[in-house]
């Protein structure tokens, strides 16, 4: 089983950087090189997580896989939003003067 996450980690990868691939590539060298090791920082932390809740919940340790699931999931969902969003996946829609006017 370790060997199949090892594979669909490394899958996932390629996919991933053919997918932000178009994306990530900004005009300031700054943004491209932040939403390259953003990916890399976010994608390391997640299959940490995941090889630690797997490592754990196979030995039976509840207490470490419930916080590791906590503790991982909480960091790779703010990590993935941040990356999504300084991607342009997510979109804030910008509130125009007159809409705040009429407050």
């Amino acid at each position: 089983m370790g060997t199949f996450l090892v594979f669909l980690a490394g899958m996932l990868f390629m996919a991933a950087i053919f997918f932000i691939k178009p994306r990530a590539k900004q005009k300031e060298i700054w943004k491209t090189v932040l939403n390259w090791v953003l990916f890399v920082v976010w994608y390391a932390i997640t299959w940490m997580g995941i090889s630690f809740i797997y490592i754990n919940a196979s030995v039976g340790h509840v207490k470490a896989t419930s916080t590791a699931i906590f503790l991982f999931l909480g960091i790779s969902v703010v990590l993935g939003f941040i990356l999504a969003r300084l991607l342009g996946f997510i979109k804030v829609k910008k509130v125009s003067d007159s809409a705040t006017s009429q407050l």
